[in-house]
């Protein structure tokens, strides 16, 4: 082989043995500090395995000096560090992409073809083509670190000689990189989805709904239209609308909890399509936008996995987008939620935050897998448990009584011809509600397959009678439609929350006024006078036959006066023997 072309091989085997590293060791650098990387790799935080090399190389930390490509990459990219490159990871950027993921990918594949080419192979035209590269990647990455390190050293090792033997020797111990050990799995980027999908349900939503009933009602005053309804939220809710009353924040609110208040309280006007039905994609008002929110809230925490593809992703941030855009316009430009949901979109997040927010999102339902038949699996949570145990309490204490059926919302968890299925099942609701002891098929939407049905209360009794009733009703749907193509079907269940009118009791908007007699002696004292008040006070209340209220009332007792005249006058006029004065007390409650 001639030294040329065995020189050519060395002059690119310096740029991937020196360049190259030093290039995605500064990028490392720009996204984590040394000591910072230290301390998650002596806490395990990384979710892949170091070999023996790598081990060697992170026990040197703070030095990252000796950091490989393939070690800087891999810590990279289990970091969520970089952006995909629009050609997507392991293929050929177009030489339009220039961003700092699509040099990274341009750096690798340079590695690869230039450890594997064959030296004979390397043409001056082909020399120069890849250098040129190089040189392009070297000062991309410059002005990325806004440094001039990388075409620096690229010059540096153009002109210098090199010893074509050792370095192609040492070529070969370069392991190349195989991008698909690397390539994150499909379900560690729909995991990711789905943690980004929850940074807008626990973090933005929530604010946007507290920002709106505030605006509408303050928290004081919310909590006394409460009082006489508390029986009607679960423990939970209770203990969080008795903070109201020390608190001039809805902090202790969440998205469930300010849409009930909302819609039982008319604290705004309703929605286009009236509560609890979806909104059509024109229906604007603010109320169309809480119901969004409360939809989208829940088919979320609803799934019982958290694999969310990208179509879907994209989908429900476009509309995310739409409702803070809207917010804001509402709120007169005084928020900024629509750059807050961009930002739970877009922004990067290490793998801890994206770990608590799938956490924080799966545990306010626990959604789990309850029982199967084949090909059936059924998963419900939290919400639903506790229907079952009230529903089952009732039933022991003979409660139910008047109360025939619960309303329960089914989701086939399946993205298969959703269109075609939903046109099925409306078409042949009579058909399928034929025979089944109960059972009654609602109505089918959009997105994945909801049924809402209504199962009869002796069906719920015990969990095996349940389990037959729900499987021979799913059963009987599957064989009328058939288009699903796994092998297993996932279903959730959850409870429909049923709303009633509350008729709220008037409130006294005046004062009332009360006048009587009273002895003048009675306020002789400040003793007296206190003790004879709470006498009053008491037989007030006992004469309202229980109609008054638990709360405080402020009274304020009204001067009187006796004019200008001595008491033996006043007696005489009022006709009662002197010392017995009497006077006209008015008591004013507020």
């Amino acid at each position: 082989m001639s030294d040329i072309y065995r020189d050519r091989h060395a002059k690119l085997g310096c740029m991937v043995l020196k360049l190259f590293p030093k290039f995605m060791q500064m990028i490392l650098k720009y996204y984590e500090t040394p000591p910072g990387l230290k301390q998650k790799y002596l806490k395990q935080h990384f979710c892949f395995v170091f070999t023996e090399k790598e081990i060697d190389l992170m026990d040197k930390l703070p030095n990252m000096n000796e950091f490989t490509i393939e070690l800087c990459y891999k810590i990279l990219r289990s970091e969520n560090r970089l952006d995909e490159p629009k050609c997507k990871w392991g293929n050929v950027p177009h030489v339009t992409e220039v961003e700092i993921s699509d040099d990274i990918q341009r750096l690798i594949n340079a590695t690869n073809s230039i450890k594997n080419i064959k030296s004979q192979e390397l043409t001056e035209k082909y020399l120069a083509q890849l250098l040129e590269e190089i040189r392009l990647i070297a000062t991309r990455g410059d002005s990325f670190l806004q440094q001039d390190t990388l075409e620096s050293m690229y010059n540096s090792l153009c002109r210098s000689e090199t010893d074509s033997i050792d370095i192609l020797q040492d070529l070969i111990r370069i392991k190349a990189i195989d991008e698909a050990e690397f390539l994150p799995d499909t379900g560690s980027e729909k995991r990711e989805r789905y943690s980004r999908l929850s940074m807008a349900f626990i973090d933005t939503f929530p604010n946007i709904l507290r920002d709106i009933i505030r605006s509408n009602i303050s928290a004081s005053d919310l909590y006394l239209r409460c009082i006489n309804y508390i029986g009607y939220f679960n423990p939970e809710q209770q203990a969080n609308l008795r903070q109201l009353q020390y608190s001039s924040t809805y902090s202790s609110l969440d998205v469930t909890l300010i849409y009930r208040l909302l819609r039982q309280f008319q604290l705004i006007p309703p929605p286009t399509q009236g509560w609890g039905a979806i909104p059509n994609k024109a229906d604007t008002k603010l109320a169309d936008d809480i119901e969004r929110i409360r939809c989208y809230r829940n088919q979320v925490a609803h799934r019982c996995d958290t694999n969310i593809d990208a179509n879907v992703f994209d989908d429900y941030f476009d509309k995310f987008q739409n409702i803070g855009r809207r917010m804001d316009l509402n709120f007169f430009q005084k928020t900024n939620f629509e750059q807050q949901i961009i930002g739970h979109r877009t922004s990067r997040i290490d793998t801890e935050m994206l770990k608590k927010y799938e956490n924080a999102m799966k545990e306010k339902e626990l959604i789990q897998l309850r029982f199967e038949k084949k090909p059936i699996k059924f998963y419900w949570g939290e919400s639903f448990n506790k229907c079952l145990k009230n529903l089952r309490s009732l039933f022991k204490d003979e409660q139910s009584e008047g109360r025939q059926k619960i309303r329960v919302q089914i989701i086939f968890q399946s993205e298969d011809d959703v269109e075609r299925n939903i046109h099925i099942l409306n078409s042949l609701k009579d058909e399928i509600n034929e025979g089944l002891h109960g059972i009654e098929f609602i109505v089918a939407t959009k997105g994945s397959v909801v049924l809402i049905v209504d199962i009869l209360l002796e069906m719920l009794e015990t969990d095996e009678k349940f389990h037959t009733t729900l499987a021979l009703f799913l059963e009987k749907i599957l064989e009328l439609i058939m288009t699903f193509t796994t092998e297993t079907i996932d279903m959730v269940l959850s409870p429909v929350e049923e709303y009633m009118q509350w008729n709220e009791a008037k409130t006294i908007r005046e004062p009332v006024y009360l006048e009587f007699d009273i002895e003048a002696q009675l306020f002789e004292t400040d003793d007296i006078m206190e003790e004879q008040l709470g006498k009053i006070t008491d037989v007030i209340f006992k004469r309202s036959n229980g109609s008054g209220t638990n709360n405080s009332i402020t009274g304020a007792i009204l001067p009187f006066y006796l004019e200008s005249m001595s008491t033996k006058e006043a007696c005489a006029q009022a006709q009662t023997p002197e010392g017995k004065l009497d006077g006209r007390l008015r008591l004013v409650t507020c």
